[in-house]
């Protein structure tokens, strides 16, 4: 019996293991394409720590283009809704979890020229394109983020962050309010 259990218990870990070191593998993908009226401005993304990767795009379709990820063990669920100017996305990890690496993927695109609004309790993100105001506030964020903002603002405990803006843009216009931060900020942008 011992003997039985022994093996039991060495196959669900090898099972966990392989699971946490490839969950790429497992994954669960859902994409959406959200058409955006001429009303909307502002897009708000707000929930869960987050993995994501935000650009602009420049074609003629007024949409927000969204695809979630998310691994066995680690369902994530999104919700859009539409209130007045504003998209709001929410991102909420599933109650039940396994393994650690439980951080929801988010791809999204949107139009040129909307303001953002980030509230995530952990940030990793790539964020590219041309923004109206760009306001971030999360607990510990890594942020790369090459683009343009008439605002940039970022508010939170930890940032580790590399920001390259256009070399017009008016210094004032960045303003970091981080308890502790490790930044390269740059003005060499097109």
């Amino acid at each position: 019996m011992k003997r039985k259990t022994k093996i039991t218990l060495a196959s669900i870990s090898a099972a966990l293991v392989v699971l946490s070191a490839a969950p790429r593998l497992v994954q669960a993908e859902d994409d959406q394409s959200i058409p955006l009226s001429a009303a909307i401005r502002t897009v708000i993304l707000h929930g869960d720590g987050t993995a994501l990767k935000l650009t602009t795009h420049a074609d003629d379709v007024r949409e927000a283009r969204i695809t979630t990820e998310d691994n066995i063990g680690c369902a994530i669920t999104s919700t859009i809704e539409t209130v007045g100017d504003q998209l709001k996305i929410s991102v909420e990890k599933g109650r039940m979890r396994v393994g650690f690496w439980c951080d929801p993927d988010v791809t999204l695109s949107l139009p040129a020229g909307l303001s953002l609004e980030i509230g995530l309790t952990n940030l990793a993100a790539d964020i590219k394109g041309t923004y109206d105001q760009v306001q971030i506030r999360t607990g510990q964020s890594v942020i790369d983020f090459d683009g343009a903002a008439e605002h940039f603002t970022l508010h939170g405990r930890r940032a580790a962050v590399r920001l390259n803006f256009p070399r017009d843009m008016p210094r004032e216009a960045v303003e970091l309010d981080v308890d502790t931060i490790l930044s390269h900020v740059t003005f060499n942008g097109a």
